[in-house]
């Protein structure tokens, strides 16, 4: 059973109809459409070539290396040693070089990211109440318990006068949104310290709600922004309990309780109570980006209605400021915070917790094949991201 609003709002929908929604395809087409485009103009761009030539080859065909280099995408074949001592011939070392393993050395950061104080939050995975973790099954989970708490001491640590607020997130339970949200509001309105958000590759549904109390936000061209959209999901066995002859009794009070039973499906009653809900939440959902952006709110509710946006569409409907990556954000929360551009500063850094050492051996192996199999947050009211995954 299934409840959402906005037309737009695709997520766990495959499993209740029989083919894609009108504003489904209408949906997946013009993200297709856009990332296209962003990748045909970023190869034609780097590979001087003419934009009408590099569509004749993105047919869909695998090409061999040879055909690559006639068709101008590579310069040369080779293996690694030649790349090598292409390298070093190119910067003056020889064809013989000496070679370093950057995975045994420290990271090489911008020289103005060594000692001073910008924090920065990083908020990655599934949006959960309680602790952030490692799901073995499901992936990482950004809990409200976790990150409230590492908000709060950002904002608070000494010598920090800006924070900046790096999103990762699909979104999740509406609850823990809303908490997360309110902290950053809070902390915000306390410390008077400026908060610049980044979005990385998804801030999607309620990954997008906790960007609303930034004084900037900027997306990456490809960032997934939204679906600002609500939906519920519960699982029903009452056909497979039918199928297989299981009986259940029922011991309940109140109406509706039955509704909640496994062994029931939802009934017509059910169905238009549980869209009533959904229908209020997705006007809250709105009222808060219409207001966290300042725009009227009928505004905010064309670019809503469960909708997934690339980076420049979300600009472009004010929902992000700027496009631009974490050191943008960073340089951005610099110069809020008036820290002389000849300072040097120093990121105070908070990670979600690392999961156990079984859950970071099989996670990724076990959650590969499960993750098509059911619906995260099963009974829960969730704002959550509807994008397609290319493989991008």
């Amino acid at each position: 059973d299934r409840a959402s609003y906005g037309e737009y709002k695709s997520a766990y929908r495959e499993y209740s109809v029989d083919s894609t929604t009108k504003a489904d395809r209408e949906s997946f087409d013009h993200l297709i459409d856009a990332r296209q485009d962003l990748f045909v103009d970023a190869v034609a761009g780097g590979r001087r070539m003419d934009r009408a030539k590099l569509l004749e080859i993105l047919d869909g065909r695998p090409w061999r290396a040879a055909d690559a280099r006639a068709a101008g995408l590579v310069d040369s074949l080779g293996y690694r040693p030649d790349a090598v001592a292409l390298a070093g011939s190119l910067a003056g070392l020889g064809t013989h070089p000496r070679t370093v393993r950057l995975a045994r050395h420290p990271e090489v950061r911008p020289e103005w990211t060594r000692p001073g104080s910008v924090a920065v939050i990083y908020a990655s995975g599934a949006i959960d109440l309680g602790p952030s973790g490692g799901d073995l099954f499901m992936g990482p989970t950004l809990g409200s318990e976790t990150l409230v708490r590492q908000i709060e001491k950002a904002f608070r640590e000494p010598g920090v006068k800006a924070v900046v607020f790096r999103i990762e997130s699909p979104g999740g339970v509406t609850i823990a949104s809303g908490l997360m949200q309110h902290a950053l509001a809070r902390m915000k309105r306390e410390t008077k310290k400026p908060l610049i958000v980044s979005m990385g590759r998804s801030a999607g549904s309620g990954g997008y709600q906790i960007a609303l109390p930034g004084d900037r936000i900027y997306a990456d061209r490809f960032t997934s922004t939204g679906s600002i959209g609500v939906l519920f999901v519960r699982p029903s066995l009452e056909g497979f309990y039918r199928k297989h002859d299981v009986h259940q009794d029922d011991f309940i009070r109140g109406d509706y309780m039955k509704a909640w039973a496994l062994g029931h499906d939802w009934d017509a009653r059910m169905q238009a109570v549980a869209d009533s809900m959904i229908q209020r939440d997705y006007r809250e959902f709105v009222t808060l980006v219409a207001d966290g952006r300042r725009l009227p709110y009928d505004e905010a509710e064309r670019a809503a209605r469960g909708r997934v946006w690339t980076g420049d569409d979300a600009v472009r409907l004010k929902l992000v400021d700027e496009i631009g990556g974490l050191e943008a954000a960073i340089a951005e929360a610099r110069r809020r915070a008036r820290i002389p551009a000849d300072e040097a500063i120093r990121l105070v850094e908070y990670r979600r917790p690392r999961g156990g050492l079984l859950q970071r051996a099989a996670g990724t192996f076990v959650r590969e094949r499960l993750e098509s199999l059911a619906p995260r947050e099963l009974g829960r009211s969730l704002w959550w991201d509807d994008r397609l995954d290319l493989g991008d």
